[in-house]
C-alpha cells in the first residue's frame, strides 16, 4: 500500500480542526502520514495540534512516526508552509489540505487510484460546500478552469452537486484545499528548492503549480468518487485586503513565469479589458490592493529568472496548452464584481477567489 502524506496548513483554524482531523483519521486508506504546519496561530489551535500529535491513539493510527505538528515562528504563508511539509514528508503521494475541509472516508483511496497512470501528476476530487452530507450541497470545486484572459475559477462552483460533474475526466488542475500530488511531479517542476512559489505567500499558488505541471506534460485527473466538503470559511466574496492584494499580485507573477508571449499578444484585447475591469473593481471595493503592483515590480528580476528556468524545461508547445484557456464571460464578471460589489452568487461560472 502506498504511503500518502497529508499536509495540513493551519492558521487560526480552531473551529474546523476537530472535524477535519477526524475525517482524516477516518479514511479507509491505512498508510497515511499526517503532518500539520501551524503558522503562528493565536486561537489555541496550535496547542490543539501539539496535543493531537502527542496522543498515543493518534500515533497508533498514522504512519511513519506521525502525526507531527510543526510550529512555525511566524506566519510564512501557505506556500512556504506547504513546502516545509513536503520536505518533512516521505509519501509517494502528497495531499495539501486546508483546515476547513472534511473528507468522506474514501477520498484518499479514490484519488490515489488515479495515479495508476504514470503520466498523472495531480488529482482533484469533488468538493462540495458545507454542511457535510447535505444532499442539496452546491459544488465548491471540481478542478480548475483557466480562461483566455488569464483569470481562473473553480470548475462547477455554485452548481448543484448531485446534478453535474459526475464523470471522471482530465482537468487543467486542482484546488490546493484538498489536492493530491505525485512526489515525482513536484520534484520535476520545482524551481530551485521551491515546489510552491513562496513569493505568492497565498492564493494562486496551486494554479501556478497546475500550469508548470502542464508545461512538463503532466496530467491532472478529476475523480467524482472522491468527495469532500469545504467551508471556505469567511473567504466569501467580500474580500479582505490581504486576499485582494495577493490575488492581484500573484496573477501577474504566474503569467510572467509561465505564459507564451505569442498567445498573450493574441489575447491582448481581452487582457486589456480585464485589467481595466479588475482595476475598476478594486478602486470601488479595495483600492489599497492596487499597491501590490509595486510588489510585482520588486519581484520582477527573480520572477524572470524563474521564467527562464521553467521555459528552458518545457515539453508542451504553447499552442497545445492554449487549448485549455476557455472564453471568459465578462457579463457575469461585471454583475458580480461591480453591480453586486463582490458578493457571493451561485449561478454560473465564477472567477477564482
Amino acid at each position: 500500500m502506498r504511503l500518502i502524506s497529508i499536509i495540513i496548513i493551519n492558521f487560526n483554524g480552531g473551529r474546523d480542526l476537530p472535524d477535519c482531523l477526524a475525517s482524516i483519521a477516518g479514511q479507509d486508506h491505512d498508510d497515511i502520514e499526517l503532518i500539520a504546519i501551524d503558522n503562528l496561530s493565536t486561537d489555541g489551535s496550535r496547542e490543539y495540534l501539539l496535543e493531537f500529535a502527542g496522543d498515543p491513539a493518534n500515533t497508533a493510527r498514522f504512519a511513519n512516526g506521525s502525526p507531527r505538528a510543526i510550529a512555525c515562528a511566524g506566519n510564512s504563508g501557505f506556500s512556504a508552509a506547504l513546502n516545509a511539509g513536503i520536505r518533512e514528508s516521505a509519501g509517494e503521494l502528497l495531499v495539501s489540505m486546508n483546515t476547513d475541509v472534511v473528507l468522506e472516508p474514501g477520498y484518499i483511496r479514490e484519488l490515489a487510484a488515479t495515479f495508476d497512470d504514470p503520466e498523472v501528476g495531480s488529482a482533484a476530487g469533488k468538493l462540495l460546500r458545507f454542511p457535510p452530507g447535505d444532499p442539496d450541497n452546491v459544488i465548491d470545486s471540481a478542478g480548475h478552469v483557466i480562461f483566455n484572459n488569464r483569470l481562473a475559477t473553480n470548475r462547477g462552483e455554485g452548481e448543484r452537486g448531485p446534478d453535474c460533474y459526475n464523470e471522471p475526466e482530465r482537468v487543467f488542475g486542482t484546488t490546493g484545499a484538498a489536492a493530491m500530488y505525485s512526489r515525482r511531479m513536484l520534484e520535476d517542476i520545482k524551481v530551485g528548492d521551491e515546489y510552491f512559489d513562496e513569493d505568492f505567500f497565498a492564493f494562486w499558488e496551486d494554479l501556478d503549480v497546475d500550469w508548470r505541471a502542464a508545461l512538463r506534460g503532466w496530467k491532472c485527473l478529476y475523480n467524482p468518487l472522491a468527495v469532500g466538503y469545504h467551508r471556505r470559511g469567511g473567504a466569501g466574496y467580500r474580500k479582505t485586503l490581504l486576499v485582494e492584494y495577493h490575488n492581484y499580485k500573484n496573477r501577474y507573477l504566474m503569467v510572467i513565469k509561465n505564459d507564451s508571449a505569442r498567445y498573450l499578444l493574441r489575447n491582448l484585447p481581452g487582457l486589456l479589458l480585464t485589467e481595466a475591469l479588475k482595476a475598476g473593481a478594486l478602486l470601488v471595493r479595495c483600492p489599497r490592493a492596487l499597491s501590490s503592483v509595486a510588489e510585482v515590480v520588486r519581484l520582477l528580476p527573480s520572477t524572470v529568472a524563474k521564467r527562464r528556468a521553467i521555459q528552458s524545461r518545457r515539453l508542451v508547445p504553447a499552442r497545445e496548452l492554449e487549448c485549455w484557456f476557455q472564453p471568459f464571460d465578462y457579463g457575469a464578471w461585471v454583475r458580480r464584481h461591480l453591480i453586486r460589489r463582490g458578493e457571493m452568487v451561485v449561478d454560473g461560472e465564477r472567477e477564482r477567489r
